[in-house]
């Protein structure tokens, strides 16, 4: 990034936004990289929000040299460096300044931010297993009214692929009726309990097998705590690592149906799912044999697969 203005401009902040946020999303397939990269990337929208009004709101209070540099006016106290206000009262001061910016969303914003201190400050992992259903839609909601506040999209921001699924996030999560799921998942739970416990033995049993993780992804249901299978879309593109066994493909997935053979219970559509707790993205990690899958004719897509398994976080 090639610094064109003030460190502490809108422009200077966004720029880095739009940094970070490209490195998060190369670093899709990790938890722990994904949800830190994105806590940065937070930091940097919610510093060019509040430069978009002046960047003297900035300034540390603490020192009035702050704010001159925040004017790019020169200082003549010695040794001095500038210094901004914490992340934590910026999120406050956002909080004041932008009409659309709630208390839930700057609480969303301190929470990836103690997320982030404690990953970078201790032996603790706070982001390996969470899961993204959890703070993934909140993160693009706020980074959608961070960006519009100064005349950005989350085109400019994300690139357009990612601004797409930002948008289905952002739009499953306001679907309240997808809370309806849970009606019909109680459903299934009472009939389910009704069977004799031989008849859900043998049910439990034939979801097993034919539930093969080549099919989809691998979870219990939610009605019966049957082995059941998630099928998703891809979200990103796939990273491919060439070994000596020919070649890996792993790739990002978003859930978007779910079936249980055992209970007979299926959900259908993204909104749903995160309404049940099956909303978080997997890995569906695929297998080739590397002189088929150099040979393949990428135009027409005809991929001679060997395996998949879709059961990587």
């Amino acid at each position: 990034m090639k610094q064109t203005s003030h460190e502490w401009s809108k422009e200077s902040l966004f720029a880095k936004a739009q940094l970070y946020a490209e490195v998060m999303f190369e670093n899709q397939d990790s938890n722990w990289q994904f949800g830190l990269w994105s806590a940065f990337v937070l930091e940097m929208l919610v510093r060019a929000a509040i430069a978009n009004v002046s960047p003297v709101l900035l300034a540390d209070s603490k020192d009035w040299n702050n704010l001159l540099h925040a004017l790019d006016r020169p200082t003549k106290k010695q040794k001095f460096v500038a210094k901004s206000a914490s992340i934590t009262e910026l999120i406050q001061r956002v909080e004041d300044l932008i009409d659309g910016f709630t208390r839930e969303h700057s609480n969303f914003c301190a929470n990836q931010v103690a997320r982030r201190n404690s990953e970078v400050h201790s032996g603790n992992m706070p982001f390996e297993n969470l899961g993204t259903a959890s703070w993934l839609p909140n993160f693009f909601t706020v980074s959608q009214i961070l960006a519009n506040e100064i005349g950005e999209s989350l085109e400019s921001l994300f690139g357009n692929t990612v601004a797409e699924q930002a948008k289905e996030e952002i739009s499953a999560f306001k679907d309240d009726t997808a809370n309806t799921v849970n009606d019909t998942i109680n459903a299934h739970k009472t009939v389910w309990n009704d069977k004799n416990l031989e008849e859900q033995e043998q049910a439990r049993k034939q979801a097993e097998t034919v539930s093969l993780r080549h099919y989809g992804h691998r979870v219990n249901c939610p009605a019966c705590n049957s082995i059941a299978l998630l099928q998703g879309k891809s979200a990103g593109e796939a990273k491919k690592e060439v070994t000596d066994d020919g070649i890996i493909e792993r790739q990002v997935m978003r859930p978007e149906t779910f079936q249980c053979v055992a209970c007979g219970l299926k959900i259908n559509g993204y909104s749903k799912l995160r309404a049940a707790d099956l909303g978080n993205t997997y890995i569906s990690t695929s297998h080739y044999d590397a002189l088929e899958y150099f040979d393949v004719d990428l135009d027409d897509h005809i991929r001679d697969m060997m395996a998949d398994d879709n059961n990587e976080y």
